[in-house]
């Protein structure tokens, strides 16, 4: 196994969707699954019903005065959602206004105490932001999660990231349900989105590192189709729990994730990973044990995937018009000698090390970082304002988030019929530009409801429009960033461009809170920012059927020859 080897070679001669890679698939899509639960179970554990004060008594108002005690005097009460207006009710005279006061018994709603951690601990009016700021920053545990995780992933492997963070995002879903105050609540919530942003980021890297160029976009669709299934159980799990107590329901999301505790004994190493890292003796492992399961001989692959290396080594040669030391032997395509320590050595030289800050130190690459960022942003928040917003729509809640969940499987399709047709670039083109028109028609039918009924309706199939496209989009640009980095750089990239997506997040569950106030503002915002990123987007390259980069030199070549308005009929393919 000494010289030069192709990872994509590989991949084919073993047969792309063998036994070996479709159980790391299964593994990987099963992992998505859970990691929905534990994102948008939020919509219901924090659900904060129609309300307003309970019924009180002037005595409750009024503990330590006697001068209320009057026989000849009523007293009639007004209840709002956050405050009773006191009237007395004298047999001479009219009701005069005495004083207006906070609901000092407690509110009035039609669900059961503890149905929701807005219930239970009274986070109404003046309390009502914890819940918001709840989901608020489990967006910022994603964020910073995605640049911890994703970092850490390319310089220690993606597996054991994976896992560690898989079982404690276990271990951190199950304590939430024994939240003595929403405090705790908050701070363990924090954490979760943090794991479970390493959770997904490093299970969606690898699964893209062990499928061949023509296939990788094949994962994300599955991908997509799985966290709908993810999405679209909260529901029926939420009801069925409906009597029960929000702890109840935490505790069965949680176990969703109980099979990581399993994980490190079925899950394998990214096969990519091992040889851009010099890791010969595990990779040999891998192989051998793909082959053995595929039914194919190990030595017929090794031999396809040298001669591929060798023949890409000297394209690459040609094309710089001298074989410079970056690329003529990459350390992902190179194989050494044994090494008892396993150590990442490749000759004389060690493999390229990158991490987050090389990106700010290549102008192309940063410009298209920088449309990447805005992209994930827009979709971050259009994406999860829709969902959060779903339960305060009018009918049922249980209904209406199933719906607005049930519109990715159709965008799944889409996506999948998109991609395959168009390539990445045109089709999150297309995606964006249906969610602009989308969302804007819904907005100008909402803010004319009034006049005309059937407008309500109207703005709510677009609605439902606009969350089928921004989801198909957002699942194209999962599968297009990391396609934009070499292997070194390329959790890096994704997890950078997962942290950017954070502030559109964390603004998401605020977008109900200004529609209240201008009702037509965030339709609006979403419209503007994905007609923009639709713009934006034509000047990135197109990744479909490029194999994927290795070094950064490899990279600029790449760019170089495939960017925006100059991309070439010819495909220019790096190993």
């Amino acid at each position: 196994m000494d010289g030069p080897l192709d990872v994509d070679e590989i991949w084919k001669s073993l047969g792309t969707w063998g036994r070996y890679q479709r159980g790391q698939m299964f593994l990987c899509l099963v992992a998505v699954i859970p990691v929905a639960f534990h994102l948008l179970c939020i919509v219901f554990i924090a659900y904060r019903p129609p309300f307003e004060c309970n019924q009180t008594t002037i005595g409750d108002i009024f503990p330590h005065q006697d001068e209320y005690d009057n026989r000849n005097t009523t007293y009639s009460f007004v209840y709002n959602k956050c405050s009773i207006d006191v009237y007395s009710n004298e047999t001479d005279s009219n009701s005069t206004l005495i004083t207006s006061t906070d609901c000092v018994s407690g509110y009035s709603y039609d669900v059961h105490h503890d149905a929701s951690i807005v219930t239970e601990w009274n986070l109404f009016c003046g309390g009502g932001e914890a819940a918001e700021l709840a989901q608020t920053l489990v967006i910022l545990g994603q964020g910073i999660g995605a640049v911890i995780f994703s970092s850490l992933a390319d310089m220690y492997g993606r597996k054991p990231v994976h896992v560690f963070c898989h079982i404690a995002m276990f271990a951190t879903t199950l304590s939430t349900a024994w939240s003595p105050n929403s405090a705790v609540f908050i701070i363990l919530r924090f954490f979760m989105g943090s794991l479970q942003s390493g959770t997904g980021l490093t299970v969606a890297v690898t699964a893209l590192e062990s499928l061949p160029v023509n296939s990788r976009y094949l994962w994300e669709i599955a991908d997509l189709v799985c966290w709908t299934t993810g999405c679209i159980l909260v529901a029926p799990v939420a009801y069925i729990f409906r009597d029960l107590s929000w702890r109840s329901m935490q505790i069965a999301f949680a176990v969703g994730s109980a099979y990581s505790l399993l994980e490190y004994w079925f899950l394998e190493e990214s096969l990519r990973w091992l040889l851009a890292n010099g890791k010969k003796e595990r990779a040999e492992k891998i192989i051998r044990m793909a082959a053995r399961m595929n039914g194919k001989d190990f030595d017929s692959v090794i031999k396809a995937a040298s001669a591929k290396a060798r023949e890409m080594e000297t394209f690459l040669t040609k094309s710089n018009g001298n074989p410079p030391a970056e690329t003529a032997s990459t350390p992902e395509t190179s194989m050494v000698e044994n090494s008892k320590d396993d150590t990442k050595v490749q000759g004389d030289k060690k493999p390229e090390k990158y991490n987050a800050l090389t990106i700010f130190k290549h102008k192309r690459i940063l410009l298209n970082s920088l449309i990447i960022w805005y992209t994930w942003t827009t979709n971050s928040l259009v994406y999860y304002a829709l969902y959060l917003g779903s339960t305060s729509l009018s009918g049922d809640r249980y209904i209406n988030y199933f719906l607005m969940a049930l519109v990715e499987y159709p965008a799944a399709v889409s996506q999948w019929y998109s991609i395959k047709t168009y390539g990445r670039r045109k089709s999150c083109i297309i995606f964006h530009t249906i969610a602009g028109i989308s969302l804007a028609v819904s907005t100008v039918c909402l803010v004319y409801k009034d006049d005309i009924t059937e407008l309500g309706t109207v703005s709510l199939v677009f609605n439902f429009f606009g969350k089928y496209a921004i989801t198909a989009s957002f699942s194209t640009i999962f599968l297009y960033t990391p396609e934009l980095y070499p292997t070194n750089l390329r959790s890096a990239g994704l997890g950078l461009a997962s942290t950017c997506s954070r502030m559109g997040g964390m603004l998401a569950p605020f977008a109900a809170s200004v529609a209240g106030v201008v009702i037509w503002l965030p339709g609006a915002v979403f419209s503007v920012m994905c007609l923009i990123t639709a713009y934006l987007t034509s000047f990135l390259p197109e990744t479909s059927g490029h194999e994927l980069p290795t070094t950064i030199s490899e990279l600029k070549l790449w760019y170089k020859a495939n960017t925006g308005s100059r991309q070439k009929p010819k495909k220019v393919v790096a190993s």
